[in-house]
């Protein structure tokens, strides 16, 4: 209803997850019945940075992935090649040791390379599985989860809750790989450095720093899931459609700040949306390089929830810039010590 869209946009503006937003969007293919998991005007230098390079990086993904083709409705075809350009990966969750679940299909959760050895998806693609005595045991390279692609084995995670840190919207897990990903897959960077914080606000005001006074202000996103294609694979197992990587564009509909746990997008086409095997998938933004050497490709939400049905709906993305201190400690416990790779003064 209006009233409920509007009381979790406020929420996440806050910074918060909204409660009402319940809808993980983990794919779990149970026997009947699925489980509920599923302004101000913007400164036209950072307009023009988003919109140059938004342009850009969709249609270099267009041409990966060999033309528009739609699934069944909830976004773009994508391509092998296209996969391992976004950094794009499903998670395979192993179901035999769960009472209560099909046995001839895995749960399915997407995620993102964010080192050779490290993927980031949602913690509760973890937490969810094991209450049913199920295990989030590889991860797949390539557009199809059922396909003759690449994987490896999860041999080790650090969720957000390993750390004590039980704020809002602290859905997120880092996965360490058995051994690097296969060589064509890109590792996206996470820009933890990109946005000034709220005590620098007042430096980037000085500096005339694009991403001031409004952050990213309200862009579209690229996201990338692994999910149902139709509502009604949730719930019916004929109709179950989970496993082929697609790509949808979102507009965020709330600011995206270092200091915000997450924001609110909604779908930019009509009759699309994200649903259940989606949790984890990142969403990206193309953002021109500060020195003029083309098009960054950033990390900045994973999906958390979304609501029903999934056509035309909305999702609440993690920020993993406000994350930063549990990204930066976990990864070195995993041994793949992730780095700052970007500084919003450089674009000053």
């Amino acid at each position: 209803s209006s009233g409920s869209s509007s009381s979790s946009r406020l929420a996440v503006a806050r910074g918060r997850i909204s409660p009402r937003f319940t809808h993980r969007t983990m794919m779990l293919p149970v026997l009947v019945l699925a489980l509920a998991l599923q302004r101000s005007p913007a400164d036209c230098s950072r307009r023009a940075l988003l919109r140059r390079a938004a342009t850009a990086g969709l249609a270099n993904a267009a041409a990966l992935s060999g033309g528009p083709a739609r699934a069944i409705v909830n976004g773009d075809v994508v391509s092998d090649a296209e996969a391992a350009a976004t950094g794009s990966v499903g998670l395979w969750i192993d179901l035999s040791g769960c009472s209560v679940c099909r046995k001839d299909k895995p749960a399915t959760c997407s995620g993102t390379l964010v080192a050779p050895t490290l993927v980031l998806s949602a913690r509760h693609c973890l937490d969810t599985p094991r209450m049913l005595n199920g295990t989030l045991e590889r991860v797949v390279f390539g557009s199809d989860m059922f396909g003759a692609g690449a994987s490896r084995d999860v041999v080790a995670v650090k969720s957000t809750s390993d750390y004590g840190i039980e704020t809002a919207g602290n859905d997120l897990l880092l996965l360490k790989l058995s051994s690097p990903a296969p060589k064509e897959w890109r590792v996206v960077e996470l820009p933890l450095g990109l946005l000034p914080s709220k005590e620098e606000q007042e430096e980037a005001r000085r500096k005339g720093s694009p991403f001031y006074p409004d952050g990213l202000g309200f862009p579209s996103l690229a996201t990338y899931g692994y999910g149902q294609q139709s509502t009604k694979g949730t719930t019916d197992p004929a109709a179950y459609s989970a496993g082929q990587l697609r790509r949808l564009g979102v507009s965020v509909q709330t600011e995206i700040r270092p200091w915000a746990a997450g924001f609110l997008t909604k779908p930019v086409d009509r009759n699309t949306g994200t649903c259940a095997g989606d949790s984890g998938g990142g969403a990206l933004a193309f953002v021109q390089d500060p020195k003029g050497r083309g098009i960054r490709q950033f990390l900045v939400g994973v999906q958390a929830v979304a609501s029903l049905p999934c056509e035309e709906n909305q999702q609440v993305f993690v920020n993993p810039a406000a994350f930063s201190e549990f990204l930066l400690q976990a990864s070195r416990d995993l041994g793949s010590p992730l780095q700052p790779t970007i500084n919003w003064r450089e674009y000053s």
